[in-house]
Formats: structure tokens, sequence, C-alpha cells
């Protein structure tokens, strides 16, 4: 008899909570990711995403609660926490080649694994036409799939992502978030990404977690059952970015 078979959870955020002094940040957050799953998280202005983040990646500890990877508590020395922020992060004094192998060259991959590994990401996203050149050769998009290849290059027990495309323009948008659909897709990573672009969610994402304000609460869970690749003029694509919408106006 055939049996159903249910991702296992790869991430479990359980009890989250974070204080500073009497201010309440984060209120006992619990959700799950399944390995392999892309995660949004939306909330409005000032909930507190990135200091979500940051315990997220253990550059902050909770106050109470934890993030658990595989059953264990998340320990940067044991699991590949990877994180791509808001502004682009390449090392001017290295090539693109050079940066996005740095990742793996932090976590000791094997010579032979890291160059397999680096050619194959560098075609991936389209950099090995400019793997030679330096930061300041090349432009702002280009800068930000450095960051995201090199994330995804040390194949993360999870990937964080703040915003990424928050500073470029929406044409540039579109493009990068169709490359991180076909990044996730091909490398079959955890992701979790934070935006405040409700149709960027609704576009990249496979569920929605919505946030309220401080102190911050799961608000809902949206789950965002579309064909890849995604219609913004899809009557369905509307219906749940309408939702999630109202789901953060409602205070």
């Amino acid at each position: 008899m055939a049996h159903c078979t249910t991702p296992r959870p790869k991430i479990q955020v359980s009890n989250f909570t974070k204080r500073y002094g009497d201010l309440t940040v984060l209120d006992n957050i619990h959700f799950d990711i399944r390995e392999g799953e892309l995660v949004s998280i939306v909330g409005p202005t000032g909930c507190g995403k990135t200091t979500f983040l940051n315990c997220m990646s253990k550059l902050t500890e909770t106050t109470e609660g934890n993030i658990f990877i595989d059953g264990e508590v998340a320990n940067p020395v044991k699991h590949n926490l990877a994180f791509v922020f808001q502004e682009p992060t390449a090392l001017p004094w290295r090539t693109v080649r050079q940066n996005v192998a740095y990742g793996m060259e932090v976590k000791k991959f094997p010579r032979d694994e890291l160059q397999k590994r680096l050619d194959y990401i560098l075609n991936l996203v389209g950099l090995e036409d400019t793997a030679d050149l330096y930061p300041n050769q090349i432009s702002a998009s280009m800068m930000q799939r450095i960051a995201v290849a090199r994330a995804f290059a040390v194949n993360p027990d999870l990937l964080l992502m703040d915003e990424p495309y928050g500073q470029l323009d929406v044409k540039l948008r579109f493009y990068l978030e169709d490359e991180l659909v076909k990044l996730w897709q091909t490398l079959k990573s955890t992701v979790l990404f934070v935006t405040h672009n409700i149709e960027e969610a609704v576009y990249v994402a496979e569920r929605i977690i919505v946030l309220t304000p401080k102190p911050t609460k799961v608000r809902a869970e949206v789950v965002v059952d579309l064909p890849r690749p995604r219609n913004f003029l899809d009557p369905k694509f509307i219906e749940i970015r309408r939702h999630v919408t109202d789901l953060i106006r409602w205070w």
C-alpha cells in the first residue's frame, strides 16, 4: 500500500521570545519550516523583523525559547546558517569568484569540492563571465547576486534573507526574484525570506508567515498554492496578496 510522505520539519522555532529590559519585541513565536521549503516573513513596519532574523541566525540570543535544526538547538559552529543582508556585502579586495568562494573557505570545504561547487554556482547565477572582475567593476544587481550565490554555495541548513532586493528597482527585482526561485528549486535549500513587499512574498514563497506589531506574535500563516512561474495578474495571486495585506492592515 502506498504511503504519503510529508517532508519533516527541518526548522522548529519554539517559544521564541526576545526582551530588552521591559520591552518585549518577540513574544512566544512558534512555527516550523519543512526541509527544502521557501517561507516568507511579512509584517508591519517596526514589528521586529530584523531582531527576529538576528535571533534566528544566533547573532543575538533569545530571552526565552530557541530555534532547532533537525531536532537540535541551532549552533553556528555545527550548523550552516547563511545570511543575505539588505546591503551588498562583497569584499572589495576579492574578485567575484573569490567572494562567492569565501563562505566555503570559512567552512573549510575540501579544495576539489569547493572548486567544483564554485564553478557550478557561478554558472547557475550567470556570473562566470564576470568571475575575475572586482566589486567596483560590476553593477549593484551583480553585487547582490554575489551575496546570494555565496550563501547558497555553502549548502546551508537554513538560509536567512533580509529584504535582499529592497534597494533595487522594480525591473531588477523581478529578474532576481526569478533567479532566487531557480536557485532554490535547483539546490533544494531551506530558505526564510523576510520582505516588506507583499507582492514579492506571494511571488517567491510557498508559505507566508504574517507577524503582528510589537510585541510581535504570529498573526497567521498563509499557504501560497500557485503554480510556477507565477503570474502577478492571476486572480488567485491577487486574492492571496489582498488577503495578506488585509491581515497586516487588521490593526
